[in-house]
């Protein structure tokens, strides 16, 4: 079995030998099976004596088939179905070739129809000059195109597998020369992926509207562009993206389509002709744009046709498309000159030293032409280059727009690559190593390339962490260890957060969603939403726009689950329109689940508006319908209200027991609620959006606090958590920014926080560092830890990356304020939320954020047996005759040992009557103990439990112990032992019973004793 280029010989050979009518008869046969095949498929044979004229020299042409109007991408037939009139002439002749060609494009071109291109297939070998010298010449003498196939390329042609058929019948070739199909790229060659987008867009009824339709079809386009199966579908994805740019209302979404129609047809086309109308549009509309990546991409088109100009490729001037560059220059300085950040700033540089770096073809002269053939091989010769690390030797150097100038821009993109982490560099390395014949001699080239090299050490480097944390946090994600698996994910967005591989970074953040989701930490989750959105919409890629709509969605839904139902309907309906300018097919809800579960979301929202708070339904639907949701929620409300009825108390058992109570942002105040560390969090405020704002972020704080400090264990109180918050005006910042008091067995804390953020960015940076030390504050006060253990907490808080989890950017309040009315819906406080005074909602926390269990910090069996054999030791010398006194009446006895039968040691006993008797003489001897004395009686009080109880001493009647003073006093014993493991109340007293709880469960306070002798001698029958 022959090679193909053993075939290709052969099939030359074989043109050889044709000769006279038959031969000429048998070659246009051929030609025309590979011109259906390779050109277009709509030909149909000329008629007429071919020695009288009849078919005018044309010896097949194409016919008018309107099926690519119904169909704009088309398989079989339709894909090589060309719209243009297209000639096709044959010869044999192997002299005077110029002669001949130019008589019958002559014949062509002066009768019958109008002519839009002419091919012309030659079985002789054509020379390279004389082609392009005949393109230019029938371009400037009749206007039209012409393309020479000759022998040398049709024999390659005949012989790739699907058309050594055609040899095979016209050249009398053997079938043993058939090239083996074997590997070969065809149809069943095709990606899944690829096959499934093609046919998902060749349905009529699918129309591309938006950025995200436009990236859709851009990775179907440019799969069709280089060699191989794909290309021959590459005019049908043509032909849609050129819907999209000719009837887009988006002025962004028509920039990035008509760069790719260019960079596809320069590539895939070897011909801009038919893309040219739109390339003027877009440098007239290209100022409309201050995107970095369409001034780039801007840059890129006006190199496109400066090749296609001086190729021959265009009829647009090479002075035209000249004069474009300085045009765009100014515009992209005129930017710059604005108050930019630092990662959109790096990519206007980039832009700036892009067009200033052009090669300067001002002296050029059009050249003649090159085949796609050559245009394959110029690309893979590049590519090559890139592979093997000689992209640097590639081009030769030449004359630049202005070196200067684009060097002074690189030297300052590269001194600020430290401070632009969101910049994709890799764009900027290859333009570097492209031009580098031409930079280097530049006195400014070493700086540059060192400020590069050390960004792509930084960015290579952080990529390999962060793709090993990815596989680390997927692992513990499947095995259920959620926290381990959100720290592994925050550290991977940290490395990720480069613009060449903001991706990742974006993928690992909607991680980070799911699992503070899944935890029940929903304004945590809301923040990150938030911020992928705000990320996704600034990348310098634009193809991540399709993160925006799924992000706002999701900050949606976690409005939905803490209980904001109306803030949810109001998101939702945002997210709508972002969905519509940035999802492919954003019609087409199978395609895109997220859309449908929001829609649930609201579907719920609505049918219980309707059957227990009908008054809401109107501000809903208004709500709704500023969006694309309302349609789509009222089908779905129609659907489930036959079948679905409940009651007020039916909908709160029906929710998910992390789920917030349905409307809490109704009524005059908002309530947010949530359940960590056996901890039920209460935080609320004045409905009103400065107010809501500022709670929103503190909640978002606090929530990814408690989930880092959830491994850590910080010991907090087990008690009910009240805050609330106010918003001050910023010229008016209170003296206190928080107070804190206990009510029964709730701990309160009013905090007072700015009402907005500030457009100083040192303002901005005080008032973030505000509500983390409030935040901190709220944390620390609810926690038994010591200051200097809290402190130790949080140093490994911070190694794990605690303040990278809290700053993901701009402010929370920047990120959330979308609607700019002081009061939101439904704010009246005739309007009341879902609530179950029982239950309270959220029922329950995520298992993963249960209070902690198993011994506390600081605590270890020897020094529990060391402290109560100093108890033993000490407790009965200051109650020495007072303990046998009491022992001598009966009903202390029974309390005693009724006590011991319901747990208590005999060192609680003791302490106790030793704390009785303690204070007795020091009120004797000094003053009584109060709040305000206890202080000034802290040493009287040591020195009296170290004494030995003297007879003179006072005493405690038998009628001061009971049961009641027994369980009040040792409240106060567990509170005093605190210190015994370096625990404190950070605010004073507080109710002992939660504190109680935390020394049962995790210091041992009922359940440690050691070996001891009776301190009671024997006059308790129950023994301890």
């Amino acid at each position: 079995m022959a090679t193909p280029v053993e075939t290709a010989q052969i099939v030359r050979i074989a043109f050889g030998l044709l000769s006279g009518e038959n031969g000429h008869h048998s070659f246009e046969d051929l030609c025309r099976q590979v011109a259906k095949r390779r050109i277009a498929s709509n030909v149909l044979p000329a008629t007429g004596p071919v020695s009288a004229g009849g078919d005018q020299g044309r010896d097949f042409e194409t016919f008018r088939t309107y099926l690519a109007e119904e169909l704009p991408f088309a398989l079989g037939f339709l894909a090589l179905a060309s719209q243009d009139v297209v000639i096709f002439a044959c010869t044999i002749q192997r002299d005077k070739l110029k002669a001949k060609f130019e008589g019958d494009i002559k014949a062509i071109c002066t009768q019958g129809t109008r002519v839009d291109r002419i091919y012309i297939f030659a079985a002789a070998e054509v020379p390279v000059r004389l082609r392009h010298d005949l393109e230019v010449w029938a371009q400037d003498q009749y206007e039209v195109g012409l393309e020479i196939i000759d022998g040398l390329a049709l024999a390659e042609f005949l012989a790739e597998p699907d058309l050594y058929w055609v040899a095979q019948q016209y050249l009398r070739l053997p079938a043993e020369l058939a090239p083996d199909r074997v590997n070969q790229p065809d149809e069943a060659g095709l990606p899944a992926w690829y096959v499934e987008l093609r046919e998902y867009w060749q349905d009529p009824v699918r129309a591309p509207s938006n950025l995200g339709d436009m990236f859709d079809l851009r990775h179907g386009l440019r799969h069709a562009i280089p060699p191989g199966p794909a290309r021959g579908d590459l005019d049908g994805w043509l032909t849609l993206m050129t819907r999209l740019a000719e009837q887009s209302p988006d002025v962004e979404v028509r920039l990035h389509a008509v760069y790719e129609i260019t960079a596809a047809r320069i590539r895939g086309k070897a011909d801009l002709r038919p893309a040219e109308p739109l390339i003027r549009r877009f440098m007239s509309e290209i100022e409309l744009s201050d995107d970095p990546s369409i001034l780039f991409d801007g840059s890129v088109l006006v190199q496109f046709c400066t090749t296609a100009a001086v190729l021959n490729r265009t009829d647009i001037s090479l002075s035209e498309v000249i004069a474009w560059i300085p045009h765009v220059r100014r515009h992209v300085d005129e930017i710059l000159e604005e108050d930019l950040g630092a990662n959109a700033r790096a990519g206007l540089l980039q832009v700036s030293a892009h067009l200033a770096l052009h090669v300067d073809y001002s002296d050029a002269e059009v050249r003649g032409s090159v085949t796609l053939a050559e245009i394959d091989q110029q690309y893979d010769a590049l590519m090559d280059a890139i592979a093997q690390g000689g992209l640097q030797q590639h081009l030769n150097a030449a004359p630049l727009v202005d070196l200067d100038g684009g060097m002074r821009r690189l030297l300052e993109l590269s001194e600020l690559l430290p401070d632009a982490p969101a910049y994709p560099i890799d764009t900027f390395s290859t333009v570097v190593d492209l031009l580098a014949p031409s930079l280097r001699d530049h006195p400014l080239y070493r700086q540059v390339c060192d400020g590069l090299d050390d960004a792509v050490k930084r960015q290579e480097g952080d990529a390999a962490v962060g793709d090993k944390c990815r596989q680390r946090a997927t692992a513990l994600k499947k095995a259920g260890r959620l926290l381990d698996a959100l720290r592994e994910f925050h550290q991977a967005k940290v490395n990720w957060f480069h613009g060449d591989t903001l991706y990742g970074a974006l993928r690992a953040m909607a991680n980070i969603v799911d699992i503070y989701c899944a935890l029940g930490m929903y304004l945590a989750a809301k923040k990150y939403a938030l911020a992928m959105a705000v990320f996704a919409r600034g990348s310098q890629d634009p193809s991540d726009r399709e993160f925006v709509p799924m992000a706002l969605f999701a900050a949606a839904n976690q409005d939905h689950l803490a209980g904001a139902w109306i803030a949810s309907a109001d998101l939702a309906s945002i997210a709508s329109l972002a969905h519509a300018a940035y999802a492919p097919d954003a019609a087409n809800l199978d395609r895109h689940a997220y859309v449908s579960e929001a829609a649930a979301y609201q579907v719920n929202t609505a049918l219980a508006a309707r059957q227990v708070r009908p008054d809401f339904e109107p501000a809903l639907w208004e709500i709704l319908d500023q969006g694309h949701l309302g349609a789509l929620v009222r089908r779905g409300v129609e659907e489930f209200a036959a079948r679905v009825s409940r009651t007020e108390q039916e909908w709160l058992d029906w929710l998910s027991d992390k789920a917030g109570a349905p409307f809490s942002d109704v009524g005059p105040e908002r309530t947010i609620a949530f359940r960590a560390l056996g901890v039920l969090w209460t935080i609320h405020g004045r409905n009103e959006q400065d107010t809501v704002l500022a709670m929103e972020d503190f909640a978002s704080t606090l929530q990814i606090l408690l989930v880092e400090f959830a491994s850590l264990d910080p010991v907090i109180i087990p008690q009910d958590v009240d805050i609330e918050i106010r918003a001050y005006p910023t010229d008016r910042q209170p003296a206190d920014t928080y107070l804190t008091r206990v009510d029964g067995d709730r701990r309160l804390w009013l905090l007072f926080l700015p009402a907005e953020p500030q457009d100083d960015v040192d303002n901005e940076a005080h008032m973030r560092q505000d509500v983390v030390h409030l935040a901190f504050q709220v944390l620390l006060g609810n926690s038994l830890l010591g200051q200097e253990s809290f402190s130790r907490l949080m140093d490994r808080a911070t190694r794990n990356g605690l303040f990278h989890n809290l700053e993901i950017g701009r402010p929370y309040r920047e990120l959330a304020r979308f609607r700019t009315r002081p009061i939101p819906p439904l704010a009246e406080s005739r309007n009341i939320p879902l609530a179950d005074r029982d239950r309270r909602n959220p029922r329950a926390g995520s298992a993963q954020l249960d209070a902690r269990s198993g011994p506390g910090p600081g605590y270890n069996v020897e020094k529990a047996q060391s402290i109560l054999a100093e108890r033993y030791d000490l407790l009965p010398v200051p109650i020495r005759l007072t303990l046998p006194e009491l022992l001598q009446d009966e009903r202390v006895r029974t309390l005693f040992q009724d006590l011991r039968e319901e747990g208590w040691k005999d060192w609680h006993l003791l302490t106790v009557v030793m704390n009785l008797t303690v204070n007795l003489q020091v009120e004797a001897r000094h003053e009584a103990i109060t709040a305000e004395s206890v202080g000034r009686l802290a040493d009287a009080v040591f020195d009296e439990s170290k004494r030995e109880e003297r007879p003179d001493d006072p005493r405690i009647s038998t009628s001061e112990v009971t049961r009641e003073v027994m369980l009040n006093r040792i409240r106060m014993v567990a509170m005093s032992s605190l210190r015994r493991w370096d625990l404190t109340l950070h605010h004073g007293d507080t109710y002992a019973d939660p504190v109680m709880k935390v020394l049962e469960h995790r210091y041992g306070f009922w359940a440690d004793d050691i070996p001891h002798s009776d301190p009671f001698h024997g006059l308790l029958t129950t023994a301890a």
